[in-house]
């Protein structure tokens, strides 16, 4: 995997993992401040693995860790309301 994809791939991820903290403000209430959160995709071993080392390096001294273990993300689906098209002639 490239860094390009890495960070494609979790930039996808922090935003799920955003919306959901918005839907469930009491997963949000969980997280320490400052902690170092950690996206572990069950579907995607190679991310975990790139995830798990990137933790390793990048942690803080006293730093808290919060894993994300992820079972898998649903396919993305529109949220549109009843549009209308309309084709002008």
């Amino acid at each position: 995997m490239t860094e390009q994809e890495l960070f494609t791939k979790n930039l996808k991820l922090s935003t799920e993992f955003d919306l959901y903290l918005l839907e469930h403000p009491e997963v949000a209430e969980q997280i320490p401040e400052n902690a170092l959160v950690v996206l572990l995709p069950e579907e995607d071993q190679e991310l975990c693995e790139r995830n798990l080392a990137l933790v390793r390096d990048r942690r803080e001294s006293g730093q808290a860790v919060v894993y994300v273990r992820i079972e898998k993300v649903a396919p993305p689906r529109s949220r549109l309301v009843k549009p209308r098209v309309e084709v002008a002639a």
